[in-house]
């Protein structure tokens, strides 16, 4: 905390009194300036999280095997709440299973602790980290693969009130093992957004090409100046999961030592818009970047 004191010696306003004309003898004292401290990285990182994703989130939770056959589902709520300035964060986890089950977790962190210079820090995870755009899209991941560990995955996209995360976990080995789709609406009046479906459709692409704006962050969490980007989809060996509600995950079905690679999110919201989320990774399973895309069929 930053304390101000300004001191007086017990004559100088004294004496700078008397040595002025009558006419001058009220002092004008400058009022001390407020010192509004500059918002380090990974602080920003962190406000840009929370200034999006407060509140009571409810929708379903569907896990899929890597072939793409539902694994399981449930409905859940994830409630976020925090003190007016969004530094002390409660996180609420209720999910409901089709055989009657219930299960709730909790969470506390805050800026002081988890928020760090290399993302935001989530106290369920030593190692994943948060990376978060400045318009909702985000992203949980670890930025530093090693060898025989799990590789979870969660990337966020989000359109006012309604947000669709999906998340993929690799195993020791580097085989994916499952995937999931999380569909989610914010507040409870507000009209229905998803389906009910959680079979995953036929496989499909968005034809043409696609213009719009794209925003970028680094793992030492600087960002890429908002800019024009173009988009098309392209044929790729990668693993390809075809979600409901015109949801595509891709990528690849094994991470390879010494291989690049992408894993990316493709939400067709409606005709007239798509995003895109993507987390590429370099030959030495790094981070490079998280990247969102928002675009329109080019005209």
């Amino acid at each position: 905390m930053l304390r101000w004191s300004m001191v007086f010696g017990p004559c100088a306003f004294f004496f700078s009194v008397a040595l002025v004309e009558p006419s001058w003898s009220q002092v004008m004292v400058p009022a001390p300036q407020q010192v509004i401290p500059v918002e380090t990285r990974s602080d920003q990182n962190w406000h840009a999280f929370w200034r999006h994703h407060l509140g009571d989130w409810r929708g379903r939770w569907t896990r899929y095997t890597p072939s793409g056959e539902v694994k399981e589902t449930f409905v859940s709520s994830r409630l976020f709440t925090s003190n007016a300035i969004k530094t002390e964060v409660v996180q609420e986890n209720q999910y409901r299973y089709p055989d009657g089950r219930f299960t709730r977790q909790e969470w506390n962190y805050n800026i002081e602790e988890h928020s760090q210079a290399d993302g935001f820090a989530h106290p369920a995870s030593e190692s994943m980290r948060g990376f978060a755009l400045d318009n909702g899209s985000a992203a949980w991941l670890i930025p530093i693969l090693q060898a025989n560990q799990l590789a979870p995955f969660e990337l966020f996209l989000k359109r006012g009130e309604i947000r669709h995360s999906v998340g993929v976990i690799y195993g020791k080995d580097g085989e994916l093992m499952r995937t999931a789709s999380i569909r989610e609406q914010r507040g409870s009046h507000q009209p229905k957004s998803w389906s009910d479906s959680v079979i995953q459709e036929e496989p499909w692409n968005p034809a043409g090409r696609w213009t719009g704006e794209q925003r970028q962050i680094h793992p030492d969490l600087s960002r890429v100046v908002l800019h024009r980007s173009v988009w098309q989809w392209e044929d790729r060996k990668h693993s390809n999961h075809f979600f409901p509600d015109r949801i595509i995950l891709r990528c690849p079905a094994r991470l390879v030592p010494g291989r690049s690679f992408f894993i990316r999110v493709i939400w067709l919201v409606d005709e007239g818009e798509l995003q895109t989320i993507t987390a590429n990774y370099d030959s030495k399973a790094q981070l490079i970047a998280v990247t969102h895309q928002v675009l329109k069929p080019e005209s």
